[in-house]
């Protein structure tokens, strides 16, 4: 049953996309992750303009332990949790955004990789990679996502948040760091 339509009906049901389809989908996809961030407008609230998410997505990192996320019942949705991120980043590092982006589309969902970078009021920059794995279903929402950072995220939190990971008992420590950084600075943090 669709959720869209009381009645149910069932040619509201989104069709399945061409292979073709799936690939200019998925491209479009990471450009518009690399979009928000390269315009410094996701610490503003702006999202990621092609994603959607299914009903059943779920979100994993490693360096959340083995924490697998759905994100529909999760309390802070992926904007807000990705506000919060940037906005703590940004009180560290003002430019903090990225500086290199390759993206991978396929028939079933695309890769990405970004260097991202920050300098701080010193001058001094830190950096580190993320490495994001999309998968989506033949209508070409997402179904699965991945994030892995390398060891430079450690030393970037650090100073960002005052606390690094990997946070093994999932990702309630480290939003609870962003939400302390957000408040001693005085920002509005939102609750669930």
């Amino acid at each position: 049953m669709n959720a869209d339509r009381p009645d149910g009906d069932a040619t509201d049901v989104p069709r399945a996309l061409t292979l073709e389809e799936r690939v200019v989908l998925h491209r479009r996809m990471a450009e518009s992750y690399h979009a928000a961030y390269a315009r410094l407008a996701v610490k503003e609230g702006a999202s990621y303009e092609e994603w959607v998410f299914s009903d059943d997505a779920v979100y994993w990192s490693p360096y959340f332990g083995n924490e697998l996320i759905e994100l529909r019942s999760h309390p802070i949705s992926v904007s807000t949790s990705a506000t919060m991120e940037a906005k703590a980043y940004s009180l560290s590092f003002p430019d903090w955004g990225p500086v290199e982006f390759a993206a991978w589309p396929a028939d079933n969902g695309f890769a990405m990789k970004t260097l991202f970078e920050g300098h701080r009021e010193d001058g001094s920059a830190m950096n580190f990679y993320s490495y994001g794995f999309v998968l989506t279903n033949e209508q070409g929402a997402i179904t699965r996502w991945e994030t892995h950072v390398s060891e430079g995220y450690n030393d970037f939190l650090d100073v960002a948040i005052g606390i690094h990971g990997p946070f093994r008992d999932g990702a309630d420590a480290y939003m609870q760091a962003l939400a302390r950084t957000l408040r001693a600075a005085g920002v509005d943090v939102p609750t669930p």
